[in-house]
């Protein structure tokens, strides 16, 4: 009589409970992974996002402050369009003399709030037509009347010529930490030539 041979437990295959309880395991662990992932993902598209933002501000302060140092004529920004918010400065940058116009998109009608944007026009605007389009420079800028971009200091000793500029950046104010951008900067101490109203007349946005 043939004997029976008995199956030892390392030889037995899955029971449908075990395999049942297997995937499900994987299937966990696989979700978790993939949420990790996302995390992970998110986390660097955001990172790569400010600093973009933060290195797109920096060099627009250094703009602005190349433009003010080459400047003849300042307008204080409490009286431009958003107040504090934006600001214009008669500039011979690169030779080149034009009005340069600087604001922070903030309850303008059809823009998106926290764009820094700069544009500019020749003094003859109204006669030869040129005036340069809004160009945007950086985002997620949060600066609001409560914390203005610009300021005319008219106290400083240097009457009408030393502008403050603060610029705050932040992608996530809820979880990330605001970055600040500032610069004094002093206009030419000469206003020979150039009428105080040379930049009076904006084109239309």
């Amino acid at each position: 009589m043939p004997r029976r041979r008995r199956i030892s437990r390392g030889q037995r295959g899955l029971t449908l409970v075990e395999l049942t309880v297997t995937i499900l395991l994987l299937g966990i662990v696989m979700s978790i992974c993939v949420q990790v992932f996302i995390t992970i993902g998110r986390s660097v598209k955001t990172t790569d996002q400010v600093s973009q933002n933060t290195d797109q501000a920096r060099l627009a302060v250094q703009q602005i402050d190349r433009q003010v140092r080459s400047g003849n004529v300042l307008y204080d920004p409490l009286a431009e369009t958003p107040p504090g918010l934006a600001m214009r400065v008669y500039t011979q940058a690169n030779g080149d003399q034009r009005c340069v116009q600087w604001r922070v998109t903030k309850s303008i009608s059809g823009l998106k709030d926290g764009i820094l944007q700069t544009r500019s026009w020749s003094e003859s605007w109204i006669y030869d037509g040129d005036v340069s389009g809004w160009r945007n420079v950086s985002e997620n800028i949060i600066n609001s009347s409560a914390s203005p971009a610009f300021a005319l200091d008219g106290g400083s000793g240097f009457g009408d010529r030393l502008i403050n500029i603060r610029i705050l950046v932040n992608a996530d104010p809820v979880h990330q930490k605001t970055v600040e951008f500032t610069s004094s900067v002093t206009g030419r101490n000469t206003e020979y030539g150039y009428s105080k109203s040379i930049c009076n007349s904006i084109p239309p946005a």
